[in-house]
This record gives structure tokens, sequence and C-alpha cells, in this order.
């Protein structure tokens, strides 16, 4: 089973994580780290090579390998601090930007069923099909202007 990681700035990782298994129910390879005003950069650091460390061993014995990163801006300290142990790790990690809940659904719903590289693929179309204006879309059915 590929582990899932959310890194974001507060607690929108914890967050995200509750919303998720409040939908799908408690997940096992999940994992919520917030980057508070408190924390530096080095802890953060560890935290997420810890946490991907572990993910990586928790799969290493199944046929779905691997770590995807759900992070919440691109060029942000969560996602610099993920990027980081890319090349010190050398195991098959992944990390996407911009998460939100149709992500994490996403994620938790098919990591059984693809590899690491297509999971990624079909996380990041998910997160961006799940970005729509409400309105105009309703409108439109109802044919409305």
């Amino acid at each position: 089973m590929i582990s899932i990681i959310i890194v974001t700035h507060s607690n929108v990782a914890t967050n995200l994580l509750e919303a998720a298994e409040r939908i799908l129910g408690k997940q096992t390879n999940l994992m919520g780290l917030n980057l508070n005003t408190e924390d530096s950069l080095a802890d953060l650091t560890a935290k997420i090579a810890r946490a991907m460390q572990e993910g990586i061993s928790s799969c290493a014995d199944q046929t779905s390998v691997g770590v995807l990163v759900l992070t919440d801006l691109f060029g942000s300290t969560p996602t610099n601090a993920s990027l980081s142990q890319i090349r010190i790790l050398n195991q098959p990690i992944e990390i996407l930007t911009g998460v939100n809940l149709p992500m994490m659904i996403s994620s938790l719903t098919y990591r059984n069923k693809m590899n690491l590289t297509e999971l990624a693929a079909k996380v990041l179309s998910d997160g961006q099909k799940g970005i729509r204006n409400a309105k105009t879309e309703l409108m439109s059915r109802l044919g409305a202007k």
C-alpha cells in the first residue's frame, strides 16, 4: 500500500486527514504534518524525513510501494522541505502541491490499485477536476444564464 503524507502550514494537514477519514473511515499509512509558526525548517525537515522513512518501511513488502506527499503550496516551506529528502532517501517518492479534499479522497481510494507514478497522475487530475464554479455548473444544468 502506498503511504500518503500531507504536509501543510498551520493545521491544514490534520484537518484534511480528519475530513478524509470521516468520509472513507480510518486509514493506515496516512500521516499529517503541520508547519506551525514556532517550528524551524530543520525540525520540519526531520519530521518529513522520518515520515517518509516510516512510509517506505510500511510498504516495503507489498506490491504497491512508495510515498505520495501532498503539500499545500508550490515553492513553500512544506514543499521545499519535502523535496530536499528525495535525493537523500533515494526511494520512490512523488510530491504534489495544492492539496485539497478531492486529492485526499483520490489518493486514499486508488493507492492500492495503481503504482506510485500512476497514482500521482490520477490524484493530480482528480484534484484539478474538483475545482469548479458551482454556481455556473448549476445554472448550466438548469439551462439558465
